[in-house]
């Protein structure tokens, strides 16, 4: 990768700070590069340093227990602590890709689809513990910070602008699955007027959820902690697995193996599916939030603890979620799975659907925060200073093109397909390895060979997914 200009050099906070578990598989490279001068690259108006994340300080000062609830809560979820890690993770990466799932699995094969799932969790906690190496080795928090001390300058800003169209893509998706949402309720509830069941009248619905739900939580400047709405996420998208596994087991799954239905897919179809598996486990971006809250002190292994811990649960929801879902509908099986199902008739789906309504409501919010703080980067805006009417005005620019784009797009898998394919092979491959190659020290004799391999197959897996998976995508949602 050329630079841009010479590298800023940094100085890790924490040399000396040693992770015997599992910086023992990593050899020296830890040591990064330091040298007197240390550049402090952390930025208010970084991209990943979110309002929801504050809690990055240096000195945390334990918040003063009130009640019974309150110890009760911290005890079940310690600030900073594995299951308080697991439910961030969990959070950020359970969403939109879970009603994408059954399709996915149509598109790519069941078997393939399962192989496409434990393959990239794989990566997914790899890059996580090689983002934990980048980050102590440094003292950055962010990407943005990372690129800019490892790569020099201007190269933050096109990190930065990566994730910025991740986190837009990202919020898109969820404004094209509110619509799948309230489609099959608007069509089966009686006395629905007519005009409703249009998809004018959808996208008329659509807005006016965007506009309760949404927009009030992304108007505030910040957002203290999430780690209740998290668990309560997660919580809610594990009954919306529960209940496909319900509906299909008393439905679907009876038949079994249909003529319709493939084990294996070739070809841009298997691609397309691959670019949407990318997207499902899209959480790198909060690495910096997560490694630099552990308590009692930053560890890369609680790091890829919680990450192991947290994907292995998503993968197994997602196999779930698409093995008993394409069973269910074969090849009647929509882009979204909330198409297929009947709420108005079905009281348990009912409760899904408001789960995952509240659900993707909060995570729209919580990818506005970061599109918000890149244009604050941008424009050398500080969020403390700047005044209330320019802040209302900014964030509400982007929700409103953000409701646009969701309410056009042909499909919620042209939108999770493109943020898979061309900014997943990024984040997800590209950004994690370059970093830890960058940091200094690093080479076959230092990190070994299995860590040498791995270190390029992320590079060479980053360009195909990024080439093949945006062209596969492209295809897919515009030419057949």
């Amino acid at each position: 990768m050329g630079k841009l200009n010479e590298p800023v050099a940094a100085e890790s906070p924490c040399e000396g700070c040693r992770d015997s578990s599992v910086e023992s598989a990593g050899g020296n490279f830890a040591e990064g590069p330091t040298k007197a001068n240390t550049v402090k690259a952390v930025r208010r108006g970084s991209l990943t340093d979110s309002a929801a994340h504050d809690a990055d300080k240096d000195s945390y000062v334990e918040p003063p227990r009130r009640n019974a609830i309150y110890r009760f809560t911290e005890w079940l979820i310690p600030y900073g602590g594995v299951v308080s890690n697991c439910f961030s993770l969990g959070s950020v990466t359970l969403g939109g890709g879970i009603i994408s799932m059954p399709s996915s699995f149509a598109m790519s094969g069941i078997i393939m689809s399962v192989i496409y799932l434990v393959v990239i969790m794989t990566v997914t906690v790899y890059t996580m513990t090689l983002l934990g190496y980048a980050m102590k080795a440094t003292g950055c928090k962010t990407f943005e910070d990372l690129a800019l001390v490892l790569f020099g300058r201007g190269w933050d800003y096109f990190v930065g602008f990566v994730l910025w169209l991740s986190c837009f893509g990202t919020a898109v998706a969820y404004i094209s699955a509110v619509g799948s949402l309230i489609t099959p309720i608007l069509e089966n509830a009686p006395g629905t007027p007519a005009y409703l069941k249009t998809t004018a009248g959808n996208r008329c619905i659509t807005s006016l959820i965007w506009l309760v739900f949404m927009v009030p939580v992304i108007i505030p400047k910040r957002i203290n902690s999430i780690r209740y709405v998290s668990a309560v996420g997660v919580t809610m998208v594990l009954y919306f697995v529960l209940t496909i596994i319900i509906h299909s087991s008393t439905n679907g799954m009876k038949k079994g193996m249909r003529d319709d239905m493939k084990y294996f897919t070739t070809g841009n179809q298997a691609v397309y599916g691959l670019s949407i598996f990318i997207f499902s486990f899209l959480c790198q971006a909060v690495t910096g939030s997560v490694y630099f809250e552990g308590r009692p002190k930053p560890s890369i292994k609680q790091l890829t603890i919680a990450s192991a811990i947290s994907m292995s649960v998503c993968m197994v929801l997602y196999i779930l979620a698409g093995v008993f879902g394409y069973f269910d509908f074969a090849g009647k099986t929509q882009d979204s799975i909330l198409y297929n199902f009947d709420p108005v008739h079905q009281p348990y789906m009912m409760v899904a659907y408001i789960g995952m309504l509240i659900k993707l409501c909060a995570a729209f919010a919580m990818n506005m925060i970061p599109c918000r703080n890149f244009t604050y980067h941008c424009l050398k805006w500080d969020l403390d200073t700047v005044p209330y009417w320019k802040h209302v005005i900014a964030v509400l620019l982007t929700a409103v093109v953000t409701l646009i784009c969701g309410l056009f797009i042909p499909s919620i898998n042209t939108a999770l397909g493109l943020v898979g394919s061309l900014c997943g092979g990024f984040i997800s491959f590209l950004f994690p390895a370059y970093f830890w190659m960058y940091c200094g020290n690093w080479s076959l004799k230092t990190v070994g060979i299995w860590h040498w391999l791995g270190t390029y197959f992320l590079v060479v897996a980053g360009v195909i997914a990024i080439v093949f998976g945006t062209i596969s995508t492209v295809y897919f949602s515009f030419f057949v």
